[in-house]
């Protein structure tokens, strides 16, 4: 009974010696899990990569397949054959070595200095990961830290920065037309269609051509030296597509000769002031302008503008009296051209002359305003008024509401009207 007592009691002590021992001894440390991650996707497998000796290995057919080649154990030649540019198979070459490997029917040569490909406990044929970045032509990146494998196709990378530079053009031509649809201008399309960029809004680039895109960039280029926006004489600022042709005028004829006075001594006059601008064409066209409910201080600027500051130089000349180039259209007129329903005590036309001929500076300021007039609005003439334009029964009546509308209308130039805009903005 003693020694069994005594049995008892040392088997406790052994027992307490051996759970203070398994608590005082750290964890035994298990190997960290290698991972792989190609193209950017983490690659779930049975096989993992192993470091031996300093060196990643990596699961040939796990990586081979998930890269996009074809694997094949050759049983009766003992080979791993890959297909990776080719889909067939050629006959095989004589190897030697422990485990040849057949890459698009060439033996895949790995410098010894990469390591050797063997044969793990799971019967997978393990590589050394460099020689898989040459020999499937991917960029391999081993990170210490985190104990994974990143292997990503040359091809891939490619594809994928072609496809960032598409999409990045796509963005750049989506806020083109963003850009183009602010200016609400009218913008003539390679097909010889006039549209308002405003209908731009939300379009898809790849709706358009190429070459109209092109067009498109270069018409963003022009428009963007004049800016979307103004600021009225009253401080207000505005889209400048929304300055319209009828309305008030800003400015009164002082602030106009002004302008006027300036731009004629940098334009190189040799008269001193405005003497030779008879009767004030200020005046008249914010008088007449008034009559017909156009803004006729904006009207001054396009006559300005048309005539080089009234000091003229190209087909129009001044005894005329026509200030904003009706029928001048590069050919001189025969003298037989219709009126078109104007009065021909003050407008006519003379063999050889570029462009309509009025009687009175009147009488053009007039025929300027009608002109306006009918871009305008669909209306008739107010009541009491003479048709003096030769033009205006010409016109798609009402098809110009707004300065930045005359454009590839009045002129070709798509940037017609906002250059008005921008003669008139400068005079105050």
């Amino acid at each position: 009974m003693k020694l069994f007592t005594r049995r008892c009691t040392l088997l406790a002590a052994a027992l307490l010696v051996v759970w203070a021992c398994c608590l005082s001894a750290p964890a035994a440390q298990a190997e960290p899990i290698v991972e792989i991650i190609i193209n950017g996707r983490q690659i779930v497998s049975e096989v993992q990569p192993v470091i031996v000796e300093g060196r990643t290995y990596v699961p040939l057919r796990v990586v081979s397949e998930n890269l996009g080649a074809r694997v094949t154990w050759m049983e009766e030649e003992r080979q791993v054959v890959i297909n990776w540019k080719t889909e067939t198979t050629p006959d095989l070459p004589r190897t030697s070595g422990d485990i040849p490997i057949i890459l698009d029917g060439q033996v895949l040569k790995i410098p010894a200095t990469y390591g050797k490909p063997f044969i793990n406990s799971q019967w997978r044929t393990m590589i050394p990961l460099r020689a898989v970045g040459e020999a499937l032509d991917c960029y391999v990146q081993w990170l210490d830290q985190s104990y994974t494998v990143v292997i990503d196709s040359k091809f891939q990378l490619e594809l994928e920065e072609q496809l960032e530079e598409q999409l990045e053009e796509q963005l750049e031509d989506r806020q083109m037309l963003s850009d183009l649809a602010a200016y609400k201008t009218n913008l003539k399309l390679m097909d010889g269609s006039v549209i308002n960029s405003a209908s731009l809004t939300g379009q898809d680039p790849s709706s358009y051509g190429s070459e109209q895109m092109e067009v498109f960039k270069k018409y963003r280029s022009d428009l963007a030296k004049y800016g979307t926006d103004i600021t009225l004489p009253d401080g207000e600022t505005i889209n400048a597509a929304d300055l319209t042709i009828m309305g008030k005028p800003y400015l009164n004829a002082k602030q106009l000769n002004n302008w006027l006075h300036q731009n004629r001594a940098r334009a190189g006059s040799t008269s001193s002031g405005l003497a030779d601008l008879s009767p004030d064409l200020a005046e008249l066209y914010l008088k007449i302008g008034a009559e017909y409910g156009v803004r006729g201080d904006l009207a001054f600027c396009q006559a300005a503008k048309e005539t080089r500051y009234f000091l003229y130089g190209n087909e129009v000349e001044p005894w005329q009296n026509n200030y904003c180039g009706l029928y001048a259209t590069g050919a001189p007129r025969t003298g037989d051209e219709d009126l078109n329903g104007a009065d021909p005590s003050q407008v006519w036309f003379m063999p050889g002359v570029h462009g309509a001929i009025f009687a009175t500076p009147k009488a053009g300021v007039e025929a300027h305003i009608q002109h306006l007039y009918g871009y305008a609005t669909k209306k008739d003439l107010p009541a009491g008024k003479v048709l003096v334009d030769p033009r205006y029964n010409l016109l798609t009546k009402g098809s110009a509401s707004n300065w930045v509308g005359l454009g590839t209308r009045w002129a070709p130039s798509f940037t017609y009207g906002r250059s008005i805009i921008d003669y008139w903005d400068k005079a105050y």
